[in-house]
């Protein structure tokens, strides 16, 4: 008895649960579907489009973006619908969410090629990036938050590919090496650099981009598993910069960074000196000092390298 009771119970809650939740539906002849008044579309695009653009006008972005996604979907031949498939992204870049704005605006682009707003999304999804890139928080806990720079490349990217040579083709490369730099990824900013210096040789930005190029390869020189060789490439690269006395601040910078650079070069060569002399091996040892001062003179080791010489040829004296 209290079984049947029980069972009864249920029924009668799961028979008044459809009840309710079947009050907000309706069948509707004309897309021959049930649809939940909350979520359906207005009647027409226009009345759609001004329903969305209110909530858009009183900073209801979230609410916006949704319903000028509902008229993309419900009306995408509609002569409104690129319009409102901008101003989702607009919505979603007013609610700081950039990934989704970016999507946002690609879909227009992908989807309505012929948009009257072609130029401007191109500049807003550059400025989506830049937005991105500055975002990076670096380091957390000990973990690397990649997000928002790998965001910011594909954003970069798709820049590059809507528009290769519009206004934003050669920045969104530039900034490409940027992230790739930030991230300390060096061999894939390097690479980005280089594209641009290929691909836009008339750019404002290809000297900065040679500049970027050495850099990177100074900054991957430093790193604890560093190989000899990045440092005489940066070297090599520094050079050809410091030549260049048009762009002087570029110049400048260069000179301080070779200083270091060979400063760091000589400082490789007279351990290797050191390590001789420990075994005797003064002929060696000498080698090594002695290149120290005919390379890399103006070094903070061309003076001890000096002095090394002459107590290693003091010693040979005695020795003979």
């Amino acid at each position: 008895m209290k079984k049947s009771f029980f069972i009864l119970c249920i029924l009668l809650y799961c028979l008044n649960s459809y009840n309710e939740a079947s009050a907000f539906w309706i069948w509707t002849p004309k897309s021959k579907k049930f649809i939940n008044p909350k979520y359906a579309p207005k009647d027409t695009p226009e009345e759609q489009f001004k329903w969305a653009m209110r909530f858009f006008d009183e900073k209801e972005y979230k609410r916006a973006a949704e319903e000028f996604t509902r008229l993309v979907a419900y009306f995408k031949d509609s002569d409104l619908a690129p319009e409102a498939q901008y101003y989702a992204g607009r919505a979603y870049e007013e609610a700081n969410k950039s990934y989704p704005a970016f999507n946002a605006y690609q879909k227009a682009i992908e989807v309505y090629p012929f948009t009257k707003r072609i130029d401007e999304i191109i500049e807003r999804q550059y400025n989506l990036g830049n937005t991105l890139y500055r975002k990076y928080g670096g380091i957390l806990m000990g973990k690397e938050i990649m997000t928002d720079l790998e965001r910011a490349i594909e954003i970069f990217r798709t820049v590059r590919k809507n528009a290769p040579f519009g206004e934003y083709g050669d920045q969104a490369q530039f900034m490409i090496g940027q992230c790739y730099k930030k991230s300390e990824q060096y061999d894939g900013a390097k690479g980005a650099f280089q594209e641009l210096i290929d691909e836009y040789p008339r750019s404002h930005l290809a000297d900065k981009a040679e500049y970027e190029v050495a850099q990177c390869t100074y900054l991957a020189s430093l790193k604890p598993d560093y190989d000899q060789e990045l440092t005489d490439d940066a070297i090599k690269e520094f050079k050809k910069i410091a030549k260049n006395k048009e762009d002087s601040h570029a110049s400048k910078e260069a000179e301080d960074a070779l200083f270091l650079l060979e400063d760091k070069k000589a400082e490789s060569l007279f351990n290797v000196a050191k390590f001789y002399e420990k075994q005797k091996r003064y002929k060696s040892a000498r080698i090594y000092y002695e290149e120290v001062l005919k390379e890399y003179s103006r070094s903070s080791f061309a003076k001890l390298a000096r002095e090394r010489l002459k107590d290693i040829a003091k010693l040979t004296e005695e020795e003979g």
